[in-house]
């Protein structure tokens, strides 16, 4: 091969190699803006080019960045070139950690500092102060609740309430139950009183004021006028389960000396309660808060929501177990409803009261009320399906208004079989 030939070989080669180099340049940059992109979004790259993994992204960027400067230039260098390239890579890299764990460890000291001078304390002090703390949730729920000073309920019904929720009226008294009045804490000589505890089927969920079934009872009761006062406190919070609904009990039911107390059954009593108060661990180590700011914004904050600053609260009944409070947990799970049920009949033998469970009941917390001697009534057996139209919706956890009239007039019947209320006259 002559001079000529080899010459047109080597030039091809170095052709090849930059057009190599070159792509991989191509290749770098693409995958570094794959780490802006992801960044911008808080999220995984799904425009074009699907990316979820910003490190592999990064590394696999700032390698095939290298391989376009070896091709190109790298090939060229001297030993003195090397040695300049090596230690800027070095200082870049010792400046890049020093800035991630700088950012780090000033985002923990941030996030630390705001959970601490937003905590549950200055809510305390800021409601005895009169300044309501702001509400911020993309759950509807959130219009209706506040954090409570009560660590074991977590949240409850904010007070004299007068506002549409999801196009019904909901009202609640100065005590935060779904009531239009106040009931006095000391009773009448003539009084039978019956507290509900519960969650959204008792409270009402989508039904307006004064139609949930616990409100029509008391209505149907009183309209007997037999010298009784009826008297019917609906306590129920939605997304509460049986650990939440005692707790309720015991702060807020028991100074009304009831006679009977209802328990509100669905069964998705055995999880967790709807919203979950969350204080995190800025100083645990299987967690980079920068990584997560910069890369998993937006997932989390689809999964938590604040309903007051300074309050991670979860809208999701499966909640990571063993980040929660243990007394939290202690309602859910059929071991741990157990244990509320048997902590309610004790209480009802201390407070001389009478339980009673009622709504769609399930054959395990059936089996638990046997197993612990507390009433139950199942609506699947005391009302049976095809006695009322499907949409009344009976047997669903929130039945429509002709449903909590058909569940009022049940529960009655049922509470007179049991002798726990009078009988009707014959007249009525």
């Amino acid at each position: 091969m002559n001079v000529q030939g080899k010459q047109r070989i080597k030039s091809l080669f170095a052709y090849a190699l930059h057009f190599t180099a070159f792509g991989f340049l191509a290749l770098g940059t693409i995958c570094l803006l794959l780490v802006l992109g992801m960044i911008y979004n808080g999220d995984a790259w799904a425009y074009i080019i699907y990316a979820e993994k910003p490190i592999h992204h990064f590394l696999g960027g700032i390698g095939a960045l290298f391989i376009f400067y070896l091709l190109f230039y790298g090939i060229y260098n001297s030993p003195k070139e090397w040695g300049y390239f090596s230690a800027k890579v070095l200082l870049a890299t010792i400046s890049l950690t020093i800035s991630l764990v700088a950012g780090e460890l000033s985002l923990r000291i941030y996030y630390s500092a705001l959970q601490n001078n937003i905590s549950m304390e200055k809510f305390k002090l800021l409601k005895h102060d009169g300044k309501p703390m702001p509400i911020k949730s993309t759950h509807a729920l959130a219009a209706i609740i506040q954090p409570s000073e009560n660590s074991k309920v977590i949240y409850e019904l904010q007070p004299n309430l007068d506002r549409k929720f999801g196009h019904r009226r909901v009202l609640t008294n100065t005590e935060g139950m779904r009531e239009d009045h106040d009931y006095s804490i000391k009773r009448n000589n003539r009084s039978i009183r019956i507290v509900g505890i519960g969650d959204s089927g008792m409270f009402g969920w989508n039904i307006e004021q004064n139609d949930d079934y616990l409100s029509v009872l008391e209505t149907n009761l009183n309209q007997r006028q037999d010298g009784n006062l009826y008297e019917v406190l609906n306590l129920a919070v939605p997304g509460y389960n049986t650990q939440l609904e005692i707790e309720i009990l015991r702060s807020k039911g028991l100074k009304y000396k009831p006679d009977i107390v209802i328990v509100g059954w669905c069964d998705n009593d055995f999880s967790l309660p709807f919203f979950m108060l969350e204080k995190e661990n800025y100083r645990r180590r299987d967690k980079s808060f920068l990584y997560s700011l910069l890369f998993k914004r937006n997932s989390e904050k689809k999964k938590r929501s604040n309903v007051a600053p300074g309050f991670k609260i979860t809208d999701q009944r499966d909640f990571e177990k063993d980040r929660v409070l243990p007394e939290l947990t202690a309602g859910s799970d059929i071991d741990r409803v157990r244990t509320a049920l048997k902590e309610l009949k004790k209480l009802s033998e201390q407070e001389n009261f009478k339980v009673l469970f009622f709504g769609p009941m399930g054959k395990d917390i059936c089996n638990i009320c046997t197993e612990i001697g507390v009433a139950f009534s199942n609506t699947h057996v005391l009302i049976p399906r095809d006695k009322y139209p499907s949409d009344y919706i009976i047997h669903f956890m929130h039945p429509n208004k002709k449903g909590h009239a058909v569940l009022a007039e049940h529960l009655e019947k049922d509470l007179i079989n049991r002798g726990w209320l009078p009988a009707r006259k014959q007249s009525q």
